[in-house]
């Protein structure tokens, strides 16, 4: 005998809603979450190893980030990673193209075949507990730059200001706004900043740096420019339309190359000085090492141009142990937290650090109290 079942109610009704509606509500859901993240799925796509597959993502996800930003659907992930300090971009874990190629081998070509490359050579990398550059200070907090050039025709005064522009990649977005501050607090500059997530040198095709500085010194006509790359330039860069592993022979050459184009672009106005800005020690070993072989490029470059001066970092954000640290001692003897929880960037007071040793290489060019009013 069978039990007759009680009648359903209007919420049991509810539950029993179609399968239909469900799939429907889900496929709606997946949209939205794409349209959201329209700008970081194309930045991953771009981010990819060189090859067909890079191209498919990027030819799917260009138009649907175009939409999506043009509707201001990116909006809301911007507003989020700003209110919570996120940055979209690792420099860290930026996709390197040669990542699944073993340490002794290295592409010939793109799509080509695999030549050994067992020395790698080009770049010497130091020890991580050894600064990057010969005499580069000491380990007590002292920043090596290079030797002051003549100083520079500037007189500024806050009704005729010293113009200063910041640029580079993700570390400049949590340094540059600081700075701006402290330079325009001397009454005597009128700064800027702008910065590109997960940009640098070696993928102007996901970001064209030099066409872009151009355009800045056309429009912004700067005395100083302040510029910080290489976070995530130690990757595999196409040369000749071949594919150079970090730090061979062909890659640091390249690389040298792109380097001292962007130098000689800012400072082809005799009358403006360049501050090119190393990259600070890191808390892991690989990575550090890494950006010890940018450094040296960036100090060799700098070296062989008067109006550039190389600004080491890696002094002045050691810790106690010679190492990474998150907290170092300020000049009172009190640790400070000047790293963020990644590793990498520099929190507000490493930024304002940073700035500091900035202006005060500026100060060695220009008295920059004597015009404050």
């Amino acid at each position: 005998m069978q039990i007759p079942h009680p009648p359903l109610d209007a919420a049991d009704r509810r539950i029993g809603a179609p399968a239909g509606k469900v799939l429907l509500a889900g496929a709606l859901g997946l949209a939205l979450a794409i349209v959201l993240n329209s700008q970081q799925l194309l930045r991953e796509a771009q981010q990819k190893p060189f090859g067909w597959e890079r191209d498919v993502s990027v030819a799917v996800w260009e138009p649907v980030e175009g939409a999506a930003s043009a509707a201001g659907a990116h909006l809301p992930r911007l507003w989020a990673d700003e209110a919570f300090g996120r940055d979209v971009s690792d420099p860290g874990t930026m996709t390197d193209p040669l990542s699944s190629v073993a340490a002794d081998e290295a592409v010939d070509e793109v799509g080509g075949a695999v030549a050994d490359d067992p020395t790698r050579a080009g770049v010497v990398v130091a020890d991580p507990a050894t600064p990057a550059i010969a005499g580069a200070g000491s380990s007590d907090g002292d920043v090596a730059t290079g030797a002051p050039a003549t100083t520079m025709p500037w007189f500024p005064t806050s009704a005729d200001p010293l113009r200063l522009h910041i640029m580079g990649d993700s570390m400049v977005q949590f340094f540059g706004h600081v700075m701006v501050g402290l330079a325009n607090d001397t009454g005597v500059i009128e700064a800027s900043t702008e910065h590109q997530l997960s940009s640098g040198l070696s993928r102007p095709d996901f970001y064209d740096w030099p066409t872009r500085i151009v355009e800045v010194l056309a429009a912004e006509d700067p005395d100083a420019v302040v510029l910080m790359f290489g976070g995530n330039d130690a990757q595999a860069i196409v040369v000749d339309g071949q594919i150079a592993r970090r730090f061979s022979d062909a890659w640091v050459q390249e690389y040298s190359a792109r380097v001292g184009h962007v130098m000689d672009l800012v400072t082809t106005d005799p009358d403006r000085v360049l501050l090119w800005v190393g990259q600070p020690i890191m808390e892991d070993p690989e990575y550090d090492a890494r950006m010890q072989g940018v450094n040296e490029v960036f100090e060799a470059e700098a070296a062989k141009r008067n109006r550039v001066h190389y600004v080491d970092t890696r002094n002045l954000f050691r810790g106690p142990n010679g190492g990474f640290s998150r907290y170092v001692a300020d000049a009172d003897g009190q640790l400070a937290d000047v790293r963020l929880t990644d590793g990498i960037h520099l929190s507000t007071i490493g930024g304002r650090w940073l700035s500091q040793v900035l202006l005060d290489e500026l100060e060695l060019l220009v008295d920059l109290s004597s015009g404050a009013q």
